[in-house]
């Protein structure tokens, strides 16, 4: 199985560990996972109480083939940001990415100018699997340019309704962005005809882009107009759910958009995965 790895830091710059960048992974540990188990006894016998996912490590050793120089390339690289990157692995069937810092990173000096470093990072979520999804509730996303690209599109839906999976664990959230014309648009997910959560946001417009991402880390909810940023954070219906999380399974999604005019909803969901 032919597997490599890069890193993306927080402007979409990218380092290669592959002949792009002259810097080759010889050894890698850490892509599987570890738990935190707390059990209660029952007589003879335990029962898992609950568990947490501990801070754990990714090593990696790296040759520089251009010695001191792509090391110092690669620092460089290291020091452009003070946030956290994502570690991508990808192989022909999977691709993922974890959040990670650098905690260390050697240096040794090896025959032929090359130099071996040693590289560790804090593993600082679970790995990370996108899918999206587009609804299409009024008209036709033909001609429709979005603002960001996504690799992967799952379903399509001219009829305000998509179905999704997620394959990874419980309390995967889910990144909405919603194009268009809309009043008081709503977003609802169901689970065997049943309603288990919804999204709803007190706003009107011919022409913006809503956007309510739920990651715990960075939930906000916004709107673009004409070029100009509002916090509508406010704007939301505080008896909904708003920012959507599903457990492992399969769902329905259904967006309305409260109006006739062409809309479109684009909703990404971030699979969790503790191994690789």
């Amino acid at each position: 199985m032919i597997r490599s790895f890069f890193l993306e830091n927080e402007y979409g710059e990218i380092y290669y560990f592959d002949y792009r960048n002259q810097t080759i992974i010889t050894q890698v540990s850490g892509l599987g996972f570890s738990l935190d188990i707390k059990y209660l006894q029952y007589h003879r016998m335990y029962a898992k109480s609950e568990y947490q996912i501990p801070l754990t490590e990714i090593t990696e050793t790296l040759i520089f083939l251009k010695g001191y120089q792509g090391y110092k390339t690669f620092v460089d690289y290291l020091s452009k940001s003070n946030k956290e990157h994502k570690l991508h692995y990808t192989t022909p069937a999977f691709k993922a990415y974890t959040y990670v810092d650098v905690s260390n990173l050697s240096k040794a000096e090896l025959v032929s100018g090359t130099i071996q470093s040693q590289i560790i990072f804090k593993k600082l979520s679970l790995w990370i699997k996108e899918k999206s999804y587009e609804i299409i509730a009024n008209g036709s996303s033909y001609g429709k340019v979005y603002p960001y690209q996504y690799p992967f599109i799952y379903a399509n839906s001219y009829q305000g309704i998509t179905h999704i999976n997620n394959q990874g664990l419980d309390e995967a959230p889910l990144n909405i962005e919603i194009y268009g014309a809309f009043l008081n648009p709503e977003i609802t997910v169901k689970k065997n005809g049943t309603i288990i959560q919804k999204l709803k946001l007190y706003v009107e417009s011919d022409d913006a882009t809503l956007t309510v991402i739920s990651n715990p880390s960075e939930q906000v909810i916004q709107m673009i107009e004409n070029g100009t940023t509002y916090d509508i954070y406010g704007m939301q219906d505080f008896e909904a759910d708003n920012f959507l999380f599903i457990n492992h399974g399969d769902y329905e999604i259904e967006f309305k958009p409260g109006v006739s005019l062409p809309s479109a909803c684009r909703v990404t969901l971030f699979e969790g995965y503790m191994g690789i």
